[in-house]
């Protein structure tokens, strides 16, 4: 038998890269470069606050009903229930159209679909490319509320809204040309 394997970590820290693409311009299973770096997309990796959501699941166990000879039950994988939750970003109430600080808010109106698309393991500055691997997320967006984010007098004006998960994540796919 081989020595036991320990792969090298993979860091998180600063490399994670997150980009909204609007429905209808992207495929989940052969997602193009130009797509998500076009002009309908937007990078919020550096909009979203560090307090906003990102996606998880619930997968409950369950258990067959015992039988009058049972001594143990045993579990099995029932229901998964992946969502994506609440995010919050930066927000300029002042803001002129079309400006930095309103670029999210105007992206993002309630009922606006989409897939979160996130990038992980290369430094967040570096631009999506060909053959770089994602994960995608087909997202729709709820109501926005204007909050502060953070306290006294670091707080920042942020706007927050529920992003719900509307089907299956796709991980690990390659952008192409």
């Amino acid at each position: 038998m081989p020595a036991p394997i320990r792969p090298a970590a993979t860091k998180h820290y600063l490399r994670s890269k997150w980009v909204f693409v609007p429905t209808g311009s992207f495929s989940p299973t052969a997602p193009s470069t130009a797509t998500a770096i076009g002009a309908t997309a937007l990078d919020v990796t550096k909009m979203f606050f560090a307090s906003s959501a990102v996606p998880t699941q619930a997968t409950n166990l369950a258990r067959s009903p015992k039988r009058i000879g049972d001594a143990e039950t045993y579990e099995f994988v029932g229901e998964t229930n992946p969502t994506f939750g609440e995010v919050r970003y930066s927000f300029n109430p002042q803001g002129a159209a079309l400006s930095d600080g309103v670029k999210a808010y105007e992206k993002f109106p309630a009922g606006t679909t989409g897939h979160m698309v996130n990038r992980l393991g290369i430094d967040r500055d570096t631009d999506l490319a060909t053959g770089q691997f994602v994960t995608s997320y087909p997202v729709e967006f709820g109501p926005q509320q204007e909050v502060p984010e953070g306290d006294a007098e670091g707080a920042e004006v942020a706007i927050v809204q529920t992003v719900a998960q509307t089907g299956p994540k796709s991980i690990k796919i390659a952008l192409v040309a």
